[in-house]
């Protein structure tokens, strides 16, 4: 059973919140809706020639909203238990959401057990399974309902944020002396009958897959929304930079996909629930950031600068071209500051040394607790800096490493430019 805000409070487990009395022009409002799907379906994240069909639902998939509004500003974020946000999948939910006059973060946790079919190209059925024409449907009409839901359950609130570092779940899997983001960012919004609380942090959820690879689940981002949802009303998980990010994953064959899960989800779930009861108020104003540009024709290139002439570059680069044709030529950044934090959305698997500079640049703004997340309204592949490229890290990480060079759709300078995007988009806020 969930203990009520004001049960907690009296119970001192609830932390700093001032009892019920929220001042401000501040409003919040969450929902989630159940989107999983009649099985057998087809599951996204891994290379398949035929689709690769779920046997079993482990746990459910969810799209969960939180809606923000302050004055005229209006905010809601949309995550689902989903592999990839697509661009019809983003513009399409704009779009049904145009009248509520709400600007739209359309985010994915990034599961790689959840389902697929819902982008109609060549590319996508590789990944995410032959093209099914319920899929997008289905999964826009969970989410709409979501957000509106949220925005329908507006009521003054109290933001606070807070951040800590928490090693040892993640590392660098395109370098294994490369940069590594280990933060964990919370903001928590207090309202006089109910608690939410946003978590981030940066880690590939591929644990069900690599251990269950035909059961339906939301991995570890759903495990560690269900043990907040313990202690809170509503929790949401939104992923970090995930380039070049791997997960904590035993090397031990006979480790279950439950016990993996516990030993990730676990600190998490508790260092964020700790964070919650103890961050600091947020203070100042919703909003809302954006930066939109035309790219270039796909330029997919797998070698580093530094390995010379491959006789199969030529040839890969130009399959990666003509398998990327269908993905929408278009880069944007999005988000939004509420004082000491700060959520922007990257159309990506954002490359770590992006996600820190940012951060690192956001904090320059006194956006003292931001996140950088990754799979946010479309998709351009992986992006990474483009000193990033240039030299080949030893051979246990090159087969990765390579294979994130070749999802970079659009150019090695993408990346440097989605950084200044952000910078810029940050510079408009205080």
């Amino acid at each position: 059973m969930v203990q009520s805000s004001r049960d907690r409070a009296e119970h001192g487990s609830d932390g700093p919140v001032e009892g019920d009395r929220i001042e401000g022009t501040l409003k919040a409002g969450w929902a989630a809706v159940d989107f999983t799907p009649s099985e057998p379906a087809p599951l996204a994240g891994y290379t398949h020639w035929s689709d690769r069909l779920s046997t079993r639902v482990r746990d459910p998939l969810m799209v969960r909203s939180l809606a923000l509004q302050d004055g005229d500003t209006g905010v809601v974020l949309v995550a689902w238990d989903l592999l990839m946000v697509t661009e019809d999948l983003y513009q399409g939910l704009r779009s049904r959401l145009a009248d509520t006059g709400f600007h739209v973060l359309a985010h994915a946790t990034h599961t790689h057990s959840s389902i697929g079919g819902f982008w109609d190209s060549w590319l996508a059925r590789r990944f995410l399974g032959r093209y099914r024409t319920w899929a997008l449907r289905h999964l826009l009409d969970a989410a709409e309902r979501s957000a509106r839901s949220a925005i329908a359950a507006l009521a003054p609130a109290q933001a606070r944020a807070g951040a800590a570092v928490l090693p040892g779940l993640n590392g660098n899997r395109r370098d294994p002396t490369g940069p590594k983001d280990e933060e964990l960012t919370v903001l928590r919004l207090h309202r006089a009958d109910a608690d939410a609380v946003l978590v981030s942090y940066s880690a590939h959820p591929v644990i069900v897959a690599e251990r269950d690879h035909l059961a339906i689940s939301a991995d570890f981002p759903g495990e560690v929304v269900g043990m907040l949802q313990r202690d809170f009303d509503f929790a949401m998980y939104v992923q970090g930079a995930l380039g070049g990010v791997d997960v904590l994953f035993p090397d031990d064959k006979t480790l279950t996909a439950d016990r993996n899960l516990e030993l990730m989800a676990g600190p998490l779930a508790s260092s964020a629930a700790s964070l919650a009861r103890s961050c600091a108020a947020a203070g100042g104003h919703l909003q809302w950031v954006a930066e939109e540009w035309a790219l270039g024709r796909p330029d997919s290139r797998p070698f580093f600068a530094n390995e010379g002439f491959k006789p199969l570059d030529l040839p890969l680069r130009k399959l990666a071209n003509f398998l990327v044709r269908d993905v929408a030529p278009r880069a944007r950044v999005c988000g939004f500051r509420l004082g000491t934090f700060a959520l922007l959305g990257f159309q990506a698997d954002l490359g770590v040394s992006i996600g820190l500079a940012a951060k690192a640049h956001a904090r320059q703004r006194g956006a003292e607790y931001p996140v950088m997340a990754s799979q946010t309204n479309g998709y351009l592949g992986y992006l990474h800096l483009k000193d990033d490229y240039q030299v080949a890290p030893p051979q246990s990480h090159l087969g990765m490493a390579r294979y994130e060079n070749a999802m970079n759709f659009f150019g090695r300078d993408t990346g440097d430019r989605v950084l200044e995007a952000a910078r810029t988009a940050l510079d408009r806020t205080e």
